[in-house]
């Protein structure tokens, strides 16, 4: 993912130990995200040394003073209200930088970084200590969030895991060779929603690897991707073709998951006030568009064949 326009690997994309890894969150109440009233502060823990989350945790559910000594890094803000410009993902500048950041509605991120120098501060037990980025090793870790969901309630803990690899290097003695199939999960969106398009990506390995080295590349191979989708018109008098969101528009809001489908969310209320919608080259906003992904797996860039999906 691309933070800043700064790429970022995913927790869930097996991030390599040395790279930036963003620790991603997502908020929901009652099935929709919302942004929590304070953040104070995003600890990293080892899972095999805190096993348990009440292991770390005192009498009120919070982190306790007396494991301060096992956080191996400390995210925090000058302001927990995560309304503040502190949150701001325009602060990430790629540097070791050991803010938290709010990405969209409900959705945050710290970025453990694994290539540059990084120290946090920690401000838990009232303390005020430069504690420097300890992640060394590979192995799994937890990520402990100190959150205030809404302004009357009382500070709370919320517990993720996450498993840092040595980027599954290995040695082979010929060019992996595959083929990729890629497939539109839905086809239909109705106009002013805001859906999740969903291109799911099938890989085939050709090469003649053992199982387990195709097994190890089969999953979270895709990199950067972005997608474009253009509306098809057949008036004659309008463009039978126009793009309304490019590969260069989308390529820092579209995601990828562990299982290699590219995700953009697209919303579809905005095509009334479309630049190429008030010029009049879209005829109807409704009808049928297309939509293609670029990405990278391997050495290769990936351009899919024109998938169609219908506004209606």
């Amino acid at each position: 993912m691309l933070i800043n326009n700064i790429n970022v690997n995913d927790r869930v994309n097996n991030p390599p130990i040395l790279s930036k890894v963003g620790l991603k969150v997502l908020f929901l109440q009652d099935g929709e995200y919302f942004d929590p009233y304070q953040i104070s502060a995003v600890s990293i823990f080892k899972a095999s040394t805190n096993f348990e989350p009440s292991t770390i945790l005192n009498t009120d559910e919070l982190i306790s003073s007396g494991v301060s000594g096992n956080i191996l890094m400390n995210f925090e803000n000058s302001s927990a209200f995560t309304n503040n410009a502190a949150f701001d993902a325009s602060n990430y500048g790629g540097n070791g930088e050991y803010g938290i950041y709010r990405l969209n509605e409900g959705e945050y991120v710290v970025i453990l970084d694994g290539i540059n120098d990084q120290s946090g501060v920690l401000n838990l037990f009232g303390l005020n200590e430069t504690i420097a980025n300890t992640v060394s090793n590979i192995g799994d870790f937890m990520d402990v969030w100190t959150v205030k969901m809404f302004a009357e309630s009382e500070f709370e803990t919320v517990f993720n895991y996450f498993t840092l690899t040595r980027g599954n290097v290995q040695t082979i003695t010929e060019p992996i060779m595959f083929r990729t199939r890629n497939r539109l999960l839905n086809n239909t969106i109705q106009l002013g929603s805001k859906v999740d398009v969903k291109i799911a990506t099938d890989l085939t390995i050709e090469s003649n690897l053992n199982e387990e080295v195709k097994n190890t590349i089969r999953d979270s191979v895709i990199r950067s991707a972005s997608v474009q989708i253009s509306k098809l018109n057949n008036e004659v008098n309008l463009p039978a073709r126009v793009t309304v969101s490019s590969f260069t528009d989308t390529s820092a809001l579209t995601r990828i998951t562990a299982n290699d489908t590219i995700v953009f969310t697209w919303d579809t209320d905005l095509l009334k006030l479309h630049e190429e919608a008030l010029a009049g080259n879209l005829g109807s906003i409704k009808g049928v568009y297309t939509i293609q992904a670029k990405y990278n797996l391997f050495n290769e860039r990936i351009i899919t064949p024109l998938m169609h999906l219908t506004v209606e």
